[in-house]
């Protein structure tokens, strides 16, 4: 099948210069070099990620596993070590007010702000936000990058014939126009520039979730590891408790999360005392945001000379989506390069692989956290699930099953899928419902 393609002095304009953005302007840079294609790569971002707090900030949890890490790196980029806010020693899982320690000497996780950091904080201190590293990291790779906002998205009647036409005004709010060979929307959940689309896109379902950030006080386990509390009786799925350095990045992952009813929970909870300080000084927050938390996949991501990307495409279920971009966003620009610009180019090599990588597998991660949902709600499970975790740490990582089901369910590091058949083993299984019943050593 013949495919639209780029051809040599073709601009590419990419909607939004978060991580999806990013990656995709230095993947296309590498494989037009590669292929000897000249390519104007034009980034426009709205934020300046080097202001503090939720106005330059993407608003995301911030948590990096071994596997994107090792996945930018196979970028060429030498990592800045300004980036890294803490290198996280493990997760520690709360139920119902049982806790167990989840450790992995073996995998690396580090915590980063985002954008340059809360918006309590007087200095960056040195520090560089993720999103304003990987835009440099775009900018070197040949890309150029526009503050503006855009304003209007045309993609004209016949977009075989004819290029796409983006406009946006500047910081001096000058009004400018560019033609485009190909649009990617990298814009995510928390821009309404997906209704400037009218192809029949219609962007991911998502979740109001809310996110706040407290200073530190001494050291103890909630500053040193991950912590995930999960309650009987609350409206949040999960609460996730994030180190990074002197603040603590709080999460609550629930279906339209207010403000106040994440400082109740976190009252609940109790934080306080598992901090050992007082009262105020934990639930100070010093800066809060909402962010939407995809939960489904977009309708019809692609059109000819547009291709969404990133969570405005589809991102794995609760979790990672920062992995989920860096791959979105290097399977489009293969396609973009190695194929074509036009719909059914992006249809046959692009589509697919977004489909079965991350909308089917998100299936198994729905039914993974309804489980975790229902372990909750039973005591007996819950404290079954905390003892196993418990017994497993003096077990090789390899032989650690419960623990290993939780570590990679919530730091995502594996599909869905292929925990939940983990999940199965018949020899484990029956085990942990002995423990369950109590018959087993640690009966409850």
């Amino acid at each position: 099948m013949s495919y639209l393609r780029l051809n040599d002095g073709d601009t590419v304009v990419i909607l939004g210069g978060g991580p999806a953005g990013s990656f995709f302007a230095m993947h296309a840079k590498g494989l037009s070099r590669k292929h000897g294609i000249e390519l104007k790569v034009i980034i426009i971002e709205r934020k300046s990620f080097a202001a503090h707090g939720p106005v330059g900030c993407n608003m995301c949890a911030g948590v990096l596993g071994g596997n994107i890490v090792g996945m930018i790196s196979g970028l060429d980029i030498a990592w800045d070590s300004r980036v890294i806010r803490q290198n996280v020693e493990g997760f520690k899982l709360n139920m119902n007010g049982r806790d167990a320690l989840i450790m992995r000497p073996s995998s690396k996780v580090y915590t980063v702000f985002r954008g340059v950091g809360p918006r309590s904080e007087a200095s960056s201190e040195g520090f560089i936000g993720f999103d304003s590293f990987m835009l440099e990291e775009a900018k070197k790779s040949g890309a150029v990058a526009i503050n503006g906002t855009v304003t209007d998205i045309i993609i004209p009647q016949n977009p075989v014939l004819e290029k796409c036409i983006v406009t946006y005004k500047d910081e001096k709010n000058e009004a400018h126009e560019l033609k485009a060979a190909l649009v990617v929307g990298a814009f995510g959940v928390n821009s309404s520039l997906s209704r400037k689309f009218g192809f029949g896109y219609v962007e991911p379902e998502y979740w109001h979730t809310c996110q706040t950030e407290l200073m530190a006080a001494a050291e103890s386990d909630i500053t040193r590891f991950i912590n995930i509390f999960s309650r009987k009786n609350s409206k949040f799925l999960f609460t996730a408790v994030i180190p990074k350095g002197k603040y603590l990045t709080v999460s609550g992952i629930g279906w339209h999360v207010k403000f106040s009813e994440l400082m109740d929970e976190l009252r609940i909870l109790n934080l306080d005392s598992v901090m050992k300080t007082g009262h105020e000084a934990v639930l100070s927050p010093v800066c809060h945001c909402h962010p939407r938390l995809p939960v489904t996949a977009a309708v019809k991501p692609f059109y000819t000379r547009v291709v969404m990307i990133g969570d405005a495409s589809v991102s794995r279920y609760m979790k990672n989506g920062i992995e989920s971009a860096f791959i979105t966003s290097r399977w489009a620009a293969e396609t973009a390069l190695l194929k074509g610009v036009d719909e059914a180019a992006f249809r046959d090599s692009y589509y697919p692989g977004c489909i079965v990588k991350f909308a089917r597998d998100n299936r198994f991660g729905r039914i993974m956290f309804f489980m975790h949902r229902a372990v909750t709600y039973s005591r007996r499970m819950n404290s079954a699930v905390i003892s196993t975790i418990r017994d497993e740490g003096e077990k090789p990582e390899g032989k650690q099953w419960m623990s290993n089901i939780t570590w990679h369910m919530f730091i995502g590091d594996k599909p869905y899928r292929a925990i939940l058949r983990s999940v199965f083993n018949i020899v484990e299984v029956m085990k942990f419902l002995l423990r369950v019943t109590g018959i087993k050593k640690g009966k409850i």
